[in-house]
């Protein structure tokens, strides 16, 4: 098995997306690039700008929770495709950046859509740094 990365699992009328890395925040990056790369081809996504993603929550579940959901709404509201993101915690808070490119339809492909990220099954290992979550589609 690499040393990071994701990969999906099926779930009744939904996705799962399992990541995991040398650590918790690489983890969570692998997770956020899993879940784009769901929705759109990122085999051609460029690193041409940056963007910074800070969430607080009061365990790392909700921490997850509410990074994917930020990923999520740069795809869907602002069209921005997330290439590659660099995770950190700081105490109770997430701070991402991440890298990317305005979303092109003939380079990105059709966008599958995910609803929602849920709270459902989602877990959060240590030890072997690993995620899991189930997204709404």
């Amino acid at each position: 098995m690499q040393a990071s990365g994701f990969d999906y699992f099926e779930h009744t009328a939904d996705v799962g997306i399992r990541a995991w890395g040398a650590t918790l925040e690489e983890a969570f990056a692998r997770c956020a690039e899993g879940l784009v790369a769901y929705m759109v081809d990122v085999s051609a996504a460029q690193p041409v700008g940056a963007a910074r993603i800070e969430v607080e929550g009061e365990s790392r579940e909700r921490l997850l929770y509410r990074f994917l959901d930020e990923v999520l709404d740069l795809l869907q509201t602002r069209l921005y495709v997330v290439s590659a993101a660099r995770v950190r915690f700081e105490g109770g808070r997430l701070v991402a950046e991440v890298e990317g490119e305005a979303y092109d339809a003939k380079r990105h492909g059709h966008v599958h859509e995910v609803k929602a990220i849920t709270f459902h099954g989602m877990e959060v290992r240590l030890a072997p740094p690993e995620v899991r979550v189930i997204v709404d589609i």
